[in-house]
Protein backbone atom coordinates (compact mmCIF):
# COMPACT_ATOMS: atom_id res chain seq x y z
CA UNK A 1 0.00 0.00 0.00
CA UNK A 2 1.64 3.37 -0.95
CA UNK A 3 1.95 5.95 1.76
CA UNK A 4 0.04 9.45 1.47
CA UNK A 5 1.98 12.61 1.05
CA UNK A 6 0.99 15.29 4.13
CA UNK A 7 -0.54 16.98 1.04
CA UNK A 8 -2.82 14.16 0.01
CA UNK A 9 -3.82 13.40 3.94
CA UNK A 10 -4.95 17.19 4.06
CA UNK A 11 -7.17 17.51 0.85
CA UNK A 12 -4.92 19.76 -0.96
CA UNK A 13 -6.09 19.84 -5.12
CA UNK A 14 -3.48 17.72 -7.53
CA UNK A 15 -3.97 20.70 -10.12
CA UNK A 16 -2.59 22.44 -7.15
CA UNK A 17 0.26 21.20 -6.30
CA UNK A 18 1.23 20.69 -10.13
CA UNK A 19 1.28 24.48 -10.25
CA UNK A 20 2.99 24.90 -7.14
CA UNK A 21 0.53 25.55 -4.55
CA UNK A 22 -0.85 24.17 -1.41
CA UNK A 23 -3.94 26.33 -0.83
CA UNK A 24 -6.38 23.68 1.09
CA UNK A 25 -9.14 23.48 -2.05
CA UNK A 26 -11.94 24.05 -0.03
CA UNK A 27 -13.33 27.29 1.59
CA UNK A 28 -14.57 27.72 5.08
CA UNK A 29 -18.08 27.43 5.17
CA UNK A 30 -20.65 29.25 7.54
CA UNK A 31 -23.72 28.56 9.73
CA UNK A 32 -27.07 30.27 9.20
CA UNK A 33 -26.13 33.36 10.84
CA UNK A 34 -23.25 33.92 8.45
CA UNK A 35 -20.28 32.77 11.24
CA UNK A 36 -17.85 30.52 10.51
CA UNK A 37 -17.60 27.23 11.88
CA UNK A 38 -14.81 26.23 13.84
CA UNK A 39 -15.71 22.05 13.35
CA UNK A 40 -14.17 22.76 9.94
CA UNK A 41 -10.74 23.91 11.65
CA UNK A 42 -11.12 20.66 14.27
CA UNK A 43 -10.89 18.68 11.00
CA UNK A 44 -8.27 20.37 9.60
CA UNK A 45 -6.39 19.54 12.68
CA UNK A 46 -7.52 15.55 12.83
CA UNK A 47 -6.28 15.75 9.33
CA UNK A 48 -2.73 17.83 10.14
CA UNK A 49 -2.33 15.50 13.41
CA UNK A 50 -2.30 12.22 10.34
CA UNK A 51 -0.95 13.91 7.91
CA UNK A 52 2.80 14.60 10.01
CA UNK A 53 3.01 10.50 9.58
CA UNK A 54 3.27 11.10 6.12
CA UNK A 55 6.12 13.61 6.18
CA UNK A 56 9.27 12.26 4.28
CA UNK A 57 12.40 13.91 6.22
CA UNK A 58 15.99 12.74 6.57
CA UNK A 59 16.41 14.59 9.92
CA UNK A 60 14.47 16.45 12.88
CA UNK A 61 14.62 19.76 11.10
CA UNK A 62 13.38 19.18 8.35
CA UNK A 63 10.40 17.48 9.33
CA UNK A 64 9.35 20.62 11.54
CA UNK A 65 9.87 22.58 9.03
CA UNK A 66 7.71 20.38 6.38
CA UNK A 67 5.07 19.96 9.05
CA UNK A 68 5.50 23.86 9.58
CA UNK A 69 4.45 24.99 6.52
CA UNK A 70 1.99 22.07 5.63
CA UNK A 71 -0.15 23.91 8.49
CA UNK A 72 1.22 27.33 7.61
CA UNK A 73 -0.10 26.75 3.83
CA UNK A 74 -3.68 25.06 5.55
CA UNK A 75 -3.95 28.87 7.97
CA UNK A 76 -3.36 31.21 4.83
CA UNK A 77 -5.91 29.05 2.84
CA UNK A 78 -8.78 30.54 5.34
CA UNK A 79 -7.77 33.43 7.05
CA UNK A 80 -10.07 33.94 10.37
CA UNK A 81 -10.57 36.76 12.71
CA UNK A 82 -8.99 37.54 15.71
CA UNK A 83 -12.21 36.22 17.99
CA UNK A 84 -13.13 33.52 16.02
CA UNK A 85 -13.02 30.40 18.39
CA UNK A 86 -10.81 28.75 15.74
CA UNK A 87 -8.34 31.47 16.16
CA UNK A 88 -7.44 29.28 19.61
CA UNK A 89 -6.82 25.66 17.29
CA UNK A 90 -4.56 27.89 15.12
CA UNK A 91 -2.30 29.30 17.19
CA UNK A 92 -2.04 25.83 19.61
CA UNK A 93 -1.05 23.91 16.40
CA UNK A 94 1.38 27.00 15.82
CA UNK A 95 2.52 26.97 19.42
CA UNK A 96 3.06 23.43 19.53
CA UNK A 97 4.90 23.60 16.14
CA UNK A 98 7.20 26.30 17.73
CA UNK A 99 7.95 24.52 20.98
CA UNK A 100 8.82 21.37 19.11
CA UNK A 101 11.06 23.30 16.37
CA UNK A 102 13.08 25.50 19.43
CA UNK A 103 13.70 22.66 21.27
CA UNK A 104 15.03 20.32 18.16
CA UNK A 105 17.15 23.57 17.13
CA UNK A 106 18.48 23.76 21.12
CA UNK A 107 19.08 19.64 20.57
CA UNK A 108 21.12 19.68 16.89
CA UNK A 109 23.34 22.10 18.57
CA UNK A 110 24.45 20.15 21.32
CA UNK A 111 25.49 17.49 19.14
CA UNK A 112 25.50 14.72 21.61
CA UNK A 113 21.90 15.39 22.49
CA UNK A 114 20.61 15.03 19.02
CA UNK A 115 16.63 14.30 18.90
CA UNK A 116 15.86 11.69 16.32
CA UNK A 117 13.11 11.83 14.13
CA UNK A 118 10.73 9.15 16.28
CA UNK A 119 11.46 11.42 19.28
CA UNK A 120 10.78 14.70 17.50
CA UNK A 121 7.33 13.33 15.91
CA UNK A 122 6.48 12.38 19.23
CA UNK A 123 6.66 15.29 20.79
CA UNK A 124 4.59 16.83 18.46
CA UNK A 125 2.06 14.52 18.23
CA UNK A 126 1.99 14.84 22.03
CA UNK A 127 1.54 18.31 22.15
CA UNK A 128 -1.18 18.30 19.03
CA UNK A 129 -3.13 16.44 21.23
CA UNK A 130 -3.24 19.07 23.55
CA UNK A 131 -5.26 21.23 21.29
CA UNK A 132 -7.84 18.40 19.84
CA UNK A 133 -8.22 17.96 23.81
CA UNK A 134 -9.12 21.66 23.95
CA UNK A 135 -11.22 21.04 20.93
CA UNK A 136 -13.16 18.08 22.38
CA UNK A 137 -13.48 20.07 25.74
CA UNK A 138 -15.63 22.86 23.32
CA UNK A 139 -17.60 20.10 22.48
CA UNK A 140 -18.61 19.43 26.11
CA UNK A 141 -18.88 22.70 27.39
CA UNK A 142 -19.44 25.29 24.44
CA UNK A 143 -17.24 27.51 22.33
CA UNK A 144 -14.96 30.54 24.30
CA UNK A 145 -16.59 34.08 23.78
CA UNK A 146 -14.62 36.12 21.34
CA UNK A 147 -12.91 38.63 24.63
CA UNK A 148 -11.94 35.27 25.73
CA UNK A 149 -10.73 34.35 22.66
CA UNK A 150 -8.66 37.40 22.08
CA UNK A 151 -7.47 37.57 25.14
CA UNK A 152 -6.04 33.98 25.03
CA UNK A 153 -5.05 34.94 21.24
CA UNK A 154 -2.82 37.81 22.83
CA UNK A 155 -1.46 35.30 25.45
CA UNK A 156 -0.59 32.53 22.81
CA UNK A 157 1.06 34.80 20.65
CA UNK A 158 3.46 36.28 23.58
CA UNK A 159 4.33 32.73 24.20
CA UNK A 160 5.06 32.07 20.35
CA UNK A 161 7.29 35.36 20.60
CA UNK A 162 8.93 33.55 23.53
CA UNK A 163 9.83 30.07 22.24
CA UNK A 164 11.04 31.66 19.12
CA UNK A 165 13.34 33.99 21.38
CA UNK A 166 14.64 31.25 23.24
CA UNK A 167 15.56 29.34 19.86
CA UNK A 168 17.53 31.85 18.78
Amino acid sequence: MSRKTAAQWLGVRGDAIAKGRTDMGVRLLTDPDGSLDPGIWVNRLDAFVSAIDAIDADDPLAYCEQAWDIWDSTVHSDPLPDSHPAMLIVLGVRHALASVMASTYRNTAAARDRLTLTAVHASLTEELAAVQHECERWRHEGLPSAAEVRARSATAATGLHIVTKRSA
